[in-house]
């Protein structure tokens, strides 16, 4: 990795989010308001091969948001990374995605890194 880092000028990946939400959620119950509003207000920290956090210097371009829509259909999010120090990738963790409420059910997809 580190012979790929030196030849590199920058990197990209793509990582996708899919996301099963159930719609009862929407309901005026409480805990469903709570937990929606959580589910919304939190985004993914990722973590870069260097181990700086997206909230520092490795920030995704976000494509598409979709997860946060719960009727009950399947729902993506794909965000995409694309820097001029390519030691910052591959991402190596994802941290605070919310997965704190029931019956939601997500999925992750890494793409590859491509050095230039």
């Amino acid at each position: 990795m580190k012979f790929l880092h030196l030849l590199s000028s920058e990197a990209s990946q793509s990582i996708t989010f899919h996301c099963l939400g159930d719609q009862s959620y929407k309901t005026k119950d409480k805990f469903s308001s709570s937990a929606s509003m959580q589910r919304e207000d939190s985004k993914p920290r990722f973590i870069g091969w260097n181990k700086h956090t997206s909230n520092t210097l490795l920030e995704p371009h976000l494509i598409q948001d979709e997860c946060k829509i719960q009727d009950g259909s399947w729902h993506q999010s794909h965000f995409f990374f694309l820097t001029q120090d390519s030691r910052q990738l591959p991402i190596t963790d994802i941290q605070e995605f919310s997965s704190s409420l029931l019956n939601h059910r997500q999925h992750l997809e890494t793409g590859p890194v491509c050095f230039l």
